[in-house]
């Protein structure tokens, strides 16, 4: 039994979802480096991004909820930054 061929709409919010794990990456990498935030945020935020990931990776065809989960993970980097900023 073979999955249906995904819909372009499907590729491109798991591209767009992708992105969002990219920057959100590259944001805590940066927080980290500079000292902006404490290691244990830091080493939080790189263990959820690995979870998102991989769940992301896995249901990517569910766009409604790989959309939410990468934007979920932007907003609890900015709040969690934004109150952890020393």
């Amino acid at each position: 039994m073979s999955r249906p061929e995904p819909t372009p709409r499907q590729v491109l919010y798991a591209l767009v979802a992708a992105g969002f794990l990219v920057v959100v990456a590259i944001l805590t990498i940066g927080g980290a480096a500079s000292g902006l935030v404490p290691t244990w945020w830091s080493a939080l935020l790189a263990i959820t991004i690995a979870l998102a990931g991989t769940w992301i990776s896995q249901n990517w065809r569910s766009t409604m909820m790989v959309l939410v989960v990468a934007i979920g993970l932007f907003s609890m980097w900015m709040i969690g930054t934004l109150i952890l900023a020393t």
